[in-house]
């Protein structure tokens, strides 16, 4: 007798962290039957794979939710989260670039909204939308934007697709001008809301991040000019998105690899600490390691078979050394994935620890962090040297290869900043010997500069807009 299964029935495998379980059934699901909702299956595949920190798996099913879905609003999502997933594999740039264009066919058809500029000595109104407003990695990135700016030249407001609150929220509720909870209305109405309350400027700090809803609100064009940057990590591929922060470390050489112009300012990042990393700075005790302590505190869908080689590399050759893995999530499938993926790499004296909120006794620990790479960290590069410990990267050619380097330019760490594997493993090994780093933090933690920054390029491009000019900075 044939065994069934239901959907219902394997997500709760999934619940129970038992993805390998759920990922077998699904399979044969997928190819015992003819469902009409094959995109589901697909999704949950993806999610399988997700637990089981497997990026080319994760990437191909959403690819296939895409191509399977008949909702379009459901393969703009689905297709979403298969760009966000491709910057985990090692693919030219030239490839992501023609997928994120394909993304923008999905609004052909699509209402657009008229909107004109008030007259040049009128405040300007900028909005600032993403799929929430909790504490969060991006939020570290972008809270200056929101506490620093100028109430006599600037009206701010914020539009929150979720219902869901914390004392971040709370703080932002009390900085800007308006918040509004966009949650129980439609992306459509959300985006006549946000033309009716006449925004100039509206800022995503989503773009391909959680199935790309906002990129959903910002296709109907409601402001003039419309912003990405921060929150997502590269181009978003659409013809409605107008421009795209960065600076010119991160852009260089990534030009036409956009399909926004680049709004460029002097540092693409700042880093606001929030109260708990604060206080965990206060009273982080360092002390000396028997042994030399590597540490990569990086999503784990972010470690690479080249990544695990060099690492290797460097452990044979500093002795008694060891590596501390953390991963960004809880779940127990993806440590005992990567404790097997580490050991199949002939890699020995390690540790593998599951995601927590109150990890920041880690980098008591830890002497040097093994940054990751094709995809580098952001909020973990940036967290580390807050906290004194220094990174080491492989700087690549494409954005998101490029934002971890960008971090420690930003720092004055540049020395830290390695152009190929060789000089990885060398430089990791030859620090383990010798120890010695000065941190300067004072731009990294410089809100005030980004934000005036920001906000001075903003009035720019709108003199230029009402005299008729459209410049790319």
């Amino acid at each position: 007798m044939i065994e069934r299964y239901t959907l219902p029935e394997v997500e709760k495998f999934l619940e129970k962290n038992n993805p390998s379980a759920a990922l077998e059934r699904l399979k044969k699901i997928l190819y015992e039957e003819n469902f009409s909702d094959e995109w589901k299956i697909h999704e949950l595949i993806g999610a399988c794979f997700h637990d089981l920190a497997n990026a080319e798996g994760a990437t191909q099913a959403y690819l296939n939710a895409a191509q399977t879905d008949k909702i379009l609003r459901s393969q703009r999502m689905h297709f979403s989260n298969y760009l966000f997933a491709l910057h985990y594999l090692n693919v030219d740039k030239k490839i992501l670039f023609e997928n994120a264009k394909i993304y923008n066919s999905l609004y052909r058809d699509q209402k657009i909204f008229s909107k004109k500029f008030k007259t040049p000595d009128s405040k300007i109104h900028i909005a600032f939308i993403s799929p929430h407003f909790l504490d969060s990695s991006a939020a570290r990135f972008f809270e200056s934007l929101l506490t620093n700016y100028d109430r006599e030249k600037f009206f701010v407001s914020v539009w929150s697709l979720s219902s869901r609150e914390d004392e971040f929220t709370k703080k932002i509720r009390r900085s800007v001008d308006k918040f509004f909870d966009v949650s129980e209305i439609s992306f459509e109405e959300t985006a006549q809301k946000i033309f009716s309350e006449g925004a100039d400027f509206l800022f995503d700090l989503g773009g391909h991040t959680d199935g790309g809803e906002t990129l959903q609100i910002l296709s109907y064009k409601p402001a003039k000019i419309q912003i990405s940057g921060i929150s997502y990590f590269d181009t978003t591929g659409t013809n409605f998105v107008d421009y795209f922060l960065a600076d010119d470390f991160l852009i260089d050489g990534n030009e036409n690899y956009f399909t926004e112009k680049i709004l460029t300012l002097k540092n693409a990042f700042a880093f606001t600490p929030n109260e708990k990393m604060i206080q965990a700075k206060k009273n982080l005790r360092k002390f000396p390691h028997k042994n030399f302590t590597f540490g990569s505190l990086n999503n784990f869908m972010k470690i690479s078979d080249e990544y695990l080689y060099c690492v290797k590399k460097i452990l044979d050759e500093v002795p008694n050394s060891k590596i501390i893995f953390r991963d960004t999530t809880p779940l127990e499938s993806r440590k005992k994935v990567l404790e097997e993926k580490i050991l199949s790499a002939g890699i020995k004296n390690f540790e593998v620890r599951t995601g927590e909120d109150n990890f920041f006794g880690d980098y008591s620990e830890i002497d040097l962090i093994l940054d990751t790479f094709p995809y580098t960290g952001g909020m973990m590069t940036a967290l580390a040297v807050y906290f004194e410990v220094p990174v080491i990267n492989l700087c690549g050619e494409k954005f998101h290869s490029r934002i971890g380097a960008d971090i420690l330019k930003i720092c004055e760490l540049e020395n830290f900043i390695v152009k190929n594997k060789s000089d990885y493993i060398k430089k990791a090994v030859e620090f383990s010997k010798n120890p010695a780093v000065k941190f300067d933090l004072k731009n990294l933690l410089d809100g005030k500069s980004f934000a005036e920054d920001f906000y001075e390029k903003i009035l720019t491009v709108k003199l230029e807009l009402f005299h008729g000019r459209f410049i790319n900075f």
